[in-house]
């Protein structure tokens, strides 16, 4: 990617909408035409700004967007995002009014939810836009099996004031067991069959990103793309589709020194010269959201040459041997992650350097580090 130039800007994260719009239309293209697809977008869009996520989802072809959260949903609607916006999450009644009048799908988990979210949509005279989670087998937020009976009949009892949109459950390995995947969809199915007579209407879905791309038979109504939008496969997942990598961070470099044979770096003296180095000192830390974990075992991309992070990552700043990289000076930009300077380094990749997954990675960038949108080329 190409950075903003003289952008004074300390660091950065660059957002190509071309590759968000692209990936999205893969995906598009790669599913039936009656299946529709919704892009999730919570968390700020995975890190990505969650503005610039949806708008490059529905350009790209998405139906519907995804979030967590009552604030996240409120918060497109008054950005102009007009298309059916669904809430996985749970969400206060006190916010249902609000909700129920900006036409926001509501999830419900039990018959007490069903119940609270009926009555307030009597309360503002507008029926609301429900889908039903059942837990098939993750463990968190869903009906349970032996609870179904019950929620048929206050959905029954409730539907003078309820619009029953979906019906859905979510996944815990569908990257990685498919046996357990199949067991799971085959509960889910029979609370198909067990809810169906009171919401004849609903969309069925059940796949995020992995199950997507491992099992195409569990497309049904509506799929859930979540981490390979940001162009990220999970691992585990079998996919031809060519994904690009949409977020860059970018931070500038402070300082350039030489330290002597035996010099330490950093907090904790964790690092010491072998012989004499040059050190670049990246306006990048832990409160940015560049993982500690990564002192004396991360990269760090400048002039597109991995450099080896040295000592300790500090809140603000991290230390980078550049020795072999010439040209380096105060002001020269470093790339934490993303594509820059025909370099490339995934968030995958940054995530196995820490034991955890690219997610983690996208999500922790710190919401004040500025998202700027960009049309880089692909």
């Amino acid at each position: 990617m190409t950075s903003i130039p003289g952008s004074g800007l300390l660091r950065w994260a660059e957002v190509n909408v071309a590759a968000l719009r692209r990936n999205a239309a893969a995906f598009r293209q790669y599913l039936p035409d009656s299946t529709r697809l919704l892009v999730m977008v919570k968390s700020n869009g995975y890190g990505h700004g969650a503005e610039i996520a949806a708008r490059a989802a529905v350009e790209g072809g998405a139906d519907w967007l995804g979030v967590y959260a009552p604030d996240e949903a409120l918060a497109l609607r008054a950005a102009g995002f007009n298309v059916p916006i669904l809430i996985v999450g749970w969400s206060a009644p006190s916010l249902h009014p609000e909700l129920i009048e900006q036409k926001v799908d509501i999830t419900v988990f039990d018959t007490a939810s069903i119940g609270m979210l009926s009555a307030n949509a009597a309360a503002v005279g507008q029926r609301a836009r429900v889908h039903v989670k059942v837990d098939t087998g993750l463990g968190r937020l869903g009906v349970r099996e032996e609870q179904l009976a019950d929620v048929q009949m206050v959905l029954e009892r409730e539907q003078k004031h309820l619009d029953v949109c979906g019906l859905f459950t979510h996944f815990a390995v569908a990257e990685s067991d498919a046996e357990f995947t199949r067991e799971q969809h085959g509960r889910f199915l029979e609370s198909v069959d067990v809810l169906r007579p009171v919401m004849p209407e609903a969309l069925l879905h059940t796949s995020g990103s992995a199950a997507i791309l491992n099992f195409p038979e569990m497309h049904h109504d509506m799929v859930r793309l979540g981490i390979a939008y940001y162009g990220y496969a999970p691992a585990g997942a079998a996919t031809s589709l060519d994904l690009r990598i949409a977020m860059t961070v970018l931070a500038r470099i402070a300082q350039v020194k030489t330290v002597a044979a035996g010099d330490s770096v950093g907090y904790g003296r964790t690092w010491r010269a072998s012989s004499r180095r040059c050190i670049a000192t990246v306006a990048i830390g832990y409160g940015q959201g560049l993982p500690r974990a990564l002192s004396n075992r991360g990269t760090i991309v400048v002039h597109g040459a991995m450099c080896p992070i040295v000592g300790t990552v500090s809140m603000d700043q991290v230390t980078v041997d550049v020795s072999d990289v010439a040209g380096v000076r105060e002001g020269t930009e470093a790339m934490y992650f993303g594509v820059h300077d025909a370099a490339k380094l995934g968030a995958d990749a940054v995530a196995s350097a820490v034991n955890t997954i690219p997610h983690e990675i996208l999500c922790a960038v710190a919401d004040w580090v500025p998202r700027l949108p960009v049309e880089a080329d692909l």
